[in-house]
């Protein structure tokens, strides 16, 4: 759709959503200011696939149309890396034209789409000088949080101040899914993505939330926007009207089921690996190509460890901390990255202390499954266990084959 079909598109919205309002009293003819809430689908860059929110201040007096956006932030900053790993990335409000809005969106094929907010004027005039206030270069700055102060929830909580807690009110029954399951259907493609999501978030995205915690998502607080009144009863907003439609498939409704094909992923490994254990006695080849790849999964996994403890012990995403998943991908894994070249070169203190290693790995992912009776916080991470308890199973126990055989002489040096 043409940029100039959307601004055509959104002055019919305008129109058709303005018109009950102008017909419910007087001077509402008089009314220049129009708010709309707009609603950004999913991209496809990893920033952009939780959609995006922003408000529209249209007023008719001065000709102006102002997008207010809060998820601003500068890709070239020199601390960019260091701040989103540390949980310490700075976002801030940024105020657009509206043409220059729908080209990029439209450029990056996402879908657009409007709600009109209704109302009052003297709520709008609120509304719209705040932003005007929040923007300016000392006041626009705020620590980014991915589920609880986004572009999403900065919206929500200014349409909520001018609504006098109407949509909060609206918003106070159970949540459909939690946030880990908003995430992972968000993230569903691709399957990198979706597993390094699951695996980096900890307890805090699975306790129950109610309908305004999940509006930390665009869409799911334009959910909440068609379904919420005033304490009068009156709609809170217009129905949403989309302007540009996306050429991309639309999220999913849940996140996949993936703990079958886990499973069967970790089963594969871990008889593979067995079968790598017992071919390695009488074969050099066979022993060398499972050092090999223990030490490649002791790297990867171990990585991954070290990686969810730096996370819990240093840095501020809190939705990280207190991670079960330390004990499936166990830090001192990443010793094997060292010891499997020793196994694949036949030295005995290697296999042994891999075998150690191993051993101590499948202890913590059973120690995993005990949490799940209660002695922890609840984390949904079954899928994960699903695959690493047979994974590790199968890394001790070729491990185990290589020590037999080698203490019963049969092991080629």
């Amino acid at each position: 759709m043409p940029r100039w079909s959307c601004l055509a598109a959104i002055a019919a919205c305008a129109v058709g959503l303005a018109t009950p309002a102008r017909a419910a009293g007087e001077g509402a003819e008089a009314d220049p200011v129009r708010v709309y809430v707009m609603t950004f689908g999913p991209g496809d860059h990893p920033f952009n696939r939780f959609g995006h929110d922003a408000l529209l201040v249209e007023d008719r007096a001065t000709g102006t149309q102002r997008v207010y956006n809060f998820g601003t932030f500068s890709f070239d900053s020199p601390r960019l890396i260091f701040d989103f790993l540390g949980g310490r990335l700075n976002y801030w409000l940024s105020v657009s034209s509206l043409p220059f809005v729908l080209s990029a969106y439209e450029h990056d094929n996402r879908t657009i789409a409007v709600q009109e907010l209704l109302l009052p004027a003297e709520a709008k005039r609120g509304l719209a000088a705040r932003l005007v206030e929040n923007a300016r270069p000392e006041n626009r700055l705020y620590k980014y949080d991915y589920f609880l102060d986004n572009c999403a929830t900065r919206v929500r909580d200014a349409i909520d101040l001018a609504a006098g807690g109407a949509l909060r009110r609206s918003a106070a029954a159970p949540g459909r899914m939690t946030l880990r399951e908003h995430a992972l259907r968000m993230t569903a493609r691709p399957l990198w993505f979706y597993l390094a999501l699951d695996i980096v978030l900890g307890p805090a995205v699975d306790r129950p939330v109610d309908r305004w915690g999940e509006m930390f998502l665009p869409e799911e607080l334009a959910r909440g926007l068609a379904v919420a009144t005033t304490a009068d009863g009156a709609p809170l907003a217009g129905p949403s009207q989309i302007v540009f439609p996306a050429r991309r498939p639309p999220p999913l409704e849940r996140p996949p089921a993936r703990a079958p094909a886990f499973f069967a992923a970790g089963v594969a490994l871990g008889l593979a690996l067995l079968a790598l254990g017992r071919a390695a006695a009488p074969r050099r080849a066979a022993r060398a190509a499972l050092g090999v790849l223990l030490a490649l999964w002791g790297l990867a996994v171990g990585f991954v460890g070290c990686f969810l403890v730096y996370v819990w012990a240093f840095t501020d995403h809190v939705v990280a901390h207190h991670n079960q998943n330390i004990l499936l991908c166990a830090p001192w894994a990443i010793a094997l990255a060292g010891l499997g070249i020793g196994v694949a070169l036949g030295r005995p203190r290697a296999t042994r202390a891999a075998s150690a290693v191993a051993r101590l790995a499948v202890a913590a992912v059973l120690a995993a499954c005990a949490v799940k009776i209660g002695l922890a916080p609840l984390q949904a991470n079954g899928a994960l266990i699903a695959f690493f308890l047979p994974a590790w199973l199968g890394v001790a126990g070729a491990l185990t084959f290589v020590e037999r055989a080698r203490a019963r002489g049969t092991s080629r040096p």
